[in-house]
């Protein structure tokens, strides 16, 4: 059992080769009390002592981590907490979903437990579990250890000590950057790393995604998460050890939606909440026989650009709110420079949970999705603690930022280091070139992200070139009025209007040629119509 045990906990062998080992062990054991001709009775009494799984030999010596299995919604993700009866150690669970994903949406009722065969008792076994791995018993092991306890609160010490030089002048670690140096703790006025007697850490979170069955020409077909946080009060060369981290596993196949990560993150936050406003203490240390008391705070959230999107609750990189940091908005300042004409000043917290507050206080799906098309923000989790601030602790990863973004793009597209099927690729020179306009701000807060990202796909498909050799130009025609019938009413007619397409009646909709007609009377068709008639009408002699 021994050997098992330091297999699974100190070599990281997986679960399922744990069972492995443990099986090998049997055999061999069995293999060698069977030279003597036969196994004897003392020989088979240790072989059938032996556990068969790894979670058996873990559970014997007390190394498997406290935990709560929640249920969860196959369709929602809502996660429910089991309950216990009194004297009894199994787990009981809600037999229904009864989330509301909105305040007017009615309830989820899908089922959570697994069905049984007709007239046997209910199963309390779940169709889908999230197990959560206790935050503070994860830090109960790590102040288990002498040495990183003496580590982690002389982080704290150091920085307090470095106060009166001012702050450095390269900074080399997290405990040296400036938002530590000015994070506040619970009482107004005190830094947080000024600890007393109390044990203060700060963890970087992150959340991320990925393809649990590897990567495939077809793209990701599952999706599992990962929820870890790093102590930052370790030093570098150790911060990131597995045995040092915090890991819970957010199950698949599929990932979840707008916010419905918020109740996969909920327990983590929860424990993160006591520990601020209360504290936790712990009844023995490595370096406090009596105990003392501790309080830990998440510092930066390390995501990629998506996966900071959806712990946030921010809108995505390819909407109108792409900045999480200062105020910029609308994709047409993307890239500018002009700081002066783009609005770059930092966004405030305090406005932030306003808009995120108005969002959860909506009254119904149609009010939540107004409002964050004015805000861009929707309800997170990470708004229960009183020093979240996304604009400060919302971080891109360094990897996603400089090896995939970066240098990515130096290696693709300055030096042109690309495969050679993209080299191959021709570009293809727009028809012609006309001045579209993009929506303004009061026009966008009508439309749907989907809807501005077909715009610009309008755009580009009444510019595309037509070739000559393959189609005839009223097929090109024809096979235009079929693409643009992909978009949708709002867009078509938003183009057609600025580029003065007429519809087909010869009544105009608040178009440049003048004119008015009720948007009711034009449908979807009528608008495609009309600006295949102004492409072909204005354009073909360029389209050749």
């Amino acid at each position: 059992m021994f050997l098992g045990v330091v297999c699974s906990v100190i070599m990281g062998v997986s679960r399922r080769f744990g069972d492995l080992v443990m099986g090998i062990l049997s055999i061999v054991l069995r293999l060698a009390f069977q030279r003597q001709g036969a196994t004897s009775f003392a020989g088979t009494q240790i072989i059938n002592a032996i556990p068969q799984t790894i979670d058996t030999v873990l559970s014997k010596f007390n190394l498997d981590g406290q935990c709560t299995v929640y249920a969860v919604c196959p369709t929602c993700h809502c996660t429910y907490e089991p309950k216990f009866n009194l004297g009894s150690n199994i787990a009981v669970y809600p037999p229904r979903c009864s989330n509301k994903p909105n305040p007017d949406s009615d309830t989820c009722d899908e089922p959570l437990l697994q069905a049984t065969p007709h007239n046997h008792p209910a199963t309390t076994k779940p169709i889908k579990t999230f197990v959560y791995h206790h935050f503070h018993d994860y830090l109960a092991g790590l102040l288990s250890r002498q040495d990183i306890e003496e580590l982690m609160d002389r982080s704290c010490d150091n920085l307090m000590s470095s106060m009166k030089d001012g702050p450095p002048s390269l900074v080399q670690d997290a405990f040296q950057a400036e938002f530590l140096r000015e994070f506040e703790g619970p009482v107004e006025g005190r830094l947080f790393v000024d600890r007393g007697n109390e044990g203060r850490y700060v963890f970087a979170l992150n959340v991320d995604f990925f393809d649990a069955e590897g990567l495939t020409q077809r793209g990701a077909r599952t999706s599992c998460g990962i929820i870890s946080c790093a102590c930052l009060n370790l030093p570098l060369d150790i911060r990131y050890k597995p045995e040092n981290m915090y890991l819970s596993i957010i199950p698949g196949p599929r990932e979840p939606k707008l916010t419905e990560l918020n109740h996969y993150i909920r327990p983590l936050v929860n424990d993160f909440v006591i520990s601020w406003e209360r504290g936790v203490h712990f009844s023995k240390t490595a370096t406090h026989a009596s105990g003392r008391d501790i309080r830990s705070a998440i510092g930066p959230v390390v995501c990629d650009l998506p996966g900071a999107r959806k712990v946030s609750q921010a809108a995505g990189i390819s909407s109108h709110f792409y900045c999480t940091v200062c105020n910029c908005y609308h994709l047409t300042t993307l890239g500018r420079i002009d700081f002066d004409a783009a609005d770059w000043t930092p966004k405030d917290a305090t406005e932030l949970r306003r808009h995120a507050e108005q969002w959860k206080n909506a009254p119904t799906a149609k009010d939540r999705e107004k409002a964050f098309k004015l805000n861009g923000i929707r309800w997170s989790e990470l708004w229960r603690l009183p020093y979240w601030n996304p604009p400060r602790q919302l971080v891109v990863d360094s990897m996603h930022c400089l090896l995939e973004g970066l240098a990515q793009f130096h290696f693709r597209e300055v030096l042109n280091l690309t495969t050679a099927s993209a080299n191959d690729k021709p570009d293809v020179e727009p028809a012609f070139h006309y001045p579209f306009r993009l929506p303004e701000e009061h026009e966008a807060a009508s439309m749907s992200e989907k809807e501005l990202k077909q715009i610009s796909g309008i755009h580009a498909l009444l510019i595309s070139p037509i070739d000559v050799d393959e189609l005839s130009i009223e097929e090109s025609l024809s096979l235009l009025t079929d693409k643009l019938l992909r978009s949708n009413l709002g867009p078509l007619s938003f183009v057609a209007r600025n580029v003065g397409a007429v519809p087909a009646t010869g009544q105009s909709v608040n178009n440049q040629l003048g004119g008015s007609t009720p948007p009711g009377r034009i449908t979807k068709v009528r608008w495609a119509n009309a600006l295949v008639d102004w492409v072909g009408c204005v354009f073909t002699p360029h389209l050749i």
